[in-house]
């Protein structure tokens, strides 16, 4: 151990991040990186009637302007919602309607997420797929409020299994995505641009995931 070689901190010995919400005041925040990548590999799958939580922006973008989407929302504020809904709410959506759903970055905020994801289980058409990414190594989301309060973080077992609980283990792929520079720039605040190709080496995925992405299928 004598010939260890000092640790330079540099700019990681900030107190506080470069930015307080994700990166977005910065550019591109890293973990949206990283979810653009999942959902271009999974496009194939983005097949109308779909569901997409909070607004229609990854439907639209992978499924047209022209693809039947429903936008589901707890909070009866947004106008971009045609359900307001809790997921965590038993049969608060509408039955083998959709033959994909949307769950981008949301189990984080929800207050059972088993329950969520058998809500949306009953709302999968036989053979829909939900397409679900969830947060690793990230900091919690500074607007805190009764509806929207952070509460979990995942690894790529960990959402797997919860999924497989669900739909199946056969039904369920699930992998992390990330690395050590890509989650210690995401920490910081630094967008995607800032950091360069450090956000987009897979290596350190499972050991290192700033964002942890599945594929679940219904049925038959």
């Amino acid at each position: 151990m004598d010939d260890l070689q000092p640790a330079s901190w540099g700019v990681l010995g900030r107190a506080a991040p470069f930015s307080d919400c994700f990166g977005y005041d910065r550019g591109t925040p890293v973990d949206r990186r990283h979810i653009d990548a999942f959902l271009t590999a999974c496009a194939h799958l983005v097949r109308p009637p779909l569901l997409e939580v909070g607004d229609d922006d990854y439907a639209r973008r992978f499924a047209g302007d022209d693809a039947e989407v429903d936008v589901v929302d707890i909070d009866p504020g947004n106008t971009d919602a045609t359900l307001v809904a809790d997921l965590s709410e038993p049969g608060s959506l509408p039955a083998a309607r959709y033959r994909c759903v949307l769950l981008i970055q949301t189990l984080q905020y929800v207050r059972d997420p088993r329950a969520a994801l058998e809500n949306v289980r009953r709302s999968l058409a036989p053979a829909g797929t939900l397409l679900v990414t969830v947060p690793g190594i990230s900091r919690t989301d500074p607007v805190d409020d009764t509806l929207m309060a952070d509460r979990w973080r995942f690894t790529p077992a960990g959402l797997r299994d919860l999924l497989a609980e669900v739909f199946g283990p056969e039904s369920v792929r699930c992998r992390g995505y990330g690395g050590l520079h890509a989650a210690t720039a995401f920490l910081y605040g630094l967008a995607a641009e800032e950091a360069g190709e450090l956000d987009r080496g897979e290596a350190g995925g499972a050991e290192f995931p700033v964002v942890v992405c599945g594929t679940a299928r219904s049925g038959p």
